[in-house]
């Protein structure tokens, strides 16, 4: 399986990152079915936290639904804690089953057997549970209408939620959701994540992306060259390259070719630990490539920019011969559970790179991954055609959909794989498609700071708009 399934699209994947530690947060626990359709009678404790400081009877129930994280977000460091003071609701953060503290099976939850209860029903089930149980116990609530919130992966959930249970989830937002991702590569679908993200260097800047085309150029024909040996230390490579090994050399181009979609998705203005170790890392991109004159030096400095600032993902070497290295550049993600949602009902695909950007081709195999995840844990990842008549995620389905926020972004690569248009209503409560400039990888959804462009300002402005117009006319 190629690695940046994972990384170019969840990274995350979709993380919310606290500042709140875990000592500081009151989390509570909610006993569960391990298997909510009785295929087995065992239980186990879900983890959540709640905050009622803002609530008023009948108010909202603010949801955010944890997504690939081995940490929870404490919900006051969402956006949904802002929302829920605006909106007189209730602010809750669920931690997704085998994420984290959240396991089934305790230490061996993580086992190929053992996680065959981790299901998109199973985890929509979860959620169900958590805001029938919030209705019973706090006075006033039984009436209150709940609207999800998620990012990246959580905002293919976040839909999800809003698809297949209306009852219960009243309205969704769904940041940077990849609904469009899951095919093989005969589908030209599949190769619009590096796209855009050849698109965002080309209009930050043509010089500096001719460089950067160049610079893999250049690395391309030394990695089969005499001076093969020299990279090491050039590159800061943890082992000596040789031109004969062919699949070491293809995965050292992969890492450093993903460091500029790293950039691009997870351009924050400042540091998100776990996510992006560094600010602003598409401009400090750029002005690396238009300052620097050797190409292999272009590569050098724009992927130590991130692996050698401080952090999770701080590296003392490139282990280009490790096909997971590349997993430490968004450690967030706890990756053992991820790895088999995306075997399952997540089939992320969106690796393949084409002809004509600035970055070297890529075609991943389209049966690499089927066969990938018969060997790790016995299953066929769905098709897109299945997850769409299974999940109410067909075309049309989206487009005659009520009350979801489908949030992109202008620097996330996410974005080319989402929901990119629906049609004009005049009906309040259709679904909307937001654009923002200015944005990265479902930014919104953090908890508002001085850091924030306007354009991040005005979009959560709408957003909470948009719910107070819900509320009161749908």
């Amino acid at each position: 399986m190629n690695n940046s399934l994972l990384f170019l699209i969840a990274a995350s994947l979709g993380l919310g990152y606290a500042q709140t530690t875990t000592s500081e947060c009151d989390y509570k626990w909610i006993t569960q079915p391990i298997d909510h359709f009785g295929l087995t009678n065992g239980t186990f404790q879900q983890r959540y936290s709640i905050f009622d400081n803002f609530y008023k009877p009948g108010g909202p129930i603010m949801f955010f639904q944890g997504e690939e994280s081995w940490y929870l977000d404490c919900v006051n460091t969402t956006v949904m804690y802002e929302y829920a003071k605006q909106l007189n609701g209730l602010a809750v953060s669920l931690e997704h089953r085998y994420f984290g503290q959240s396991l089934p099976f305790g230490q061996d939850s993580h086992s190929s057997s053992n996680m065959k209860f981790l299901t998109l029903d199973n985890v929509m089930a979860d959620a169900v549970s958590l805001v029938e149980h919030i209705k019973e116990t706090y006075n006033g609530a039984s009436d209150s209408k709940a609207i999800v919130a998620s990012g990246s992966y959580g905002g293919f959930l976040a839909a999800a939620f809003r698809l297949n249970h209306p009852d219960t989830f009243f309205g969704s937002l769904a940041s940077a959701g990849p609904v469009r991702s899951f095919s093989n590569s005969s589908d030209p679908d599949t190769y619009n994540w590096w796209r855009w993200v050849n698109r965002v260097y080309l209009d930050r800047s043509k010089e500096a992306s001719d460089k950067i085309k160049n610079a893999f150029n250049v690395l391309q024909k030394r990695l089969v060259s005499l001076g093969v040996a020299n990279l090491k230390q050039e590159l800061n490579l943890c082992s000596t390259p040789s031109a004969n090994d062919t699949v070491g050399n293809m995965q050292l181009v992969i890492a450093m070719t993903n460091v500029y979609s790293f950039a691009t998705e997870l351009n924050y203005p400042t540091v998100k630990p776990g996510r992006s170790p560094v600010a602003n890392p598409l401009d400090k991109i750029i002005n690396i490539t238009l300052e620097e004159t050797d190409p292999i030096q272009v590569l050098n400095r724009t992927f130590w920019l991130w692996f050698g600032a401080p952090g999770l993902s701080h590296a003392s070497c490139f282990n280009h011969t490790d096909p997971n290295f590349i997993r430490t550049g968004v450690p967030l993600i706890e990756t053992a559970p991820f790895d088999y949602i995306t075997c399952t009902y997540v089939p992320l695909k969106s690796s393949n790179i084409p002809d004509g950007t600035i970055f070297p081709p890529l075609l991943t195999a389209s049966d690499s991954q089927p066969q990938g995840c018969q060997l790790l844990y016995g299953v066929t990842p769905m098709t897109q055609q299945e997850i769409d008549q299974r999940y109410h995620f067909s075309p049309d389905e989206i487009r005659n959909s009520t009350r979801i926020i489908w949030s992109n972004a202008e620097y996330d690569p996410t974005s080319a794989v989402s929901v990119d248009y629906l049609p004009l209503s005049t009906d309040p409560c259709a679904s909307r498609m937001i654009l923002t400039s200015d944005m990265a990888h479902r930014e919104d959804l953090f908890l508002p700071d001085a850091s924030d462009s306007e354009p991040l300002t005005q979009l959560r402005n709408k957003e909470v708009q948009i719910f107070k117009e819900w509320l009161e006319f749908c």
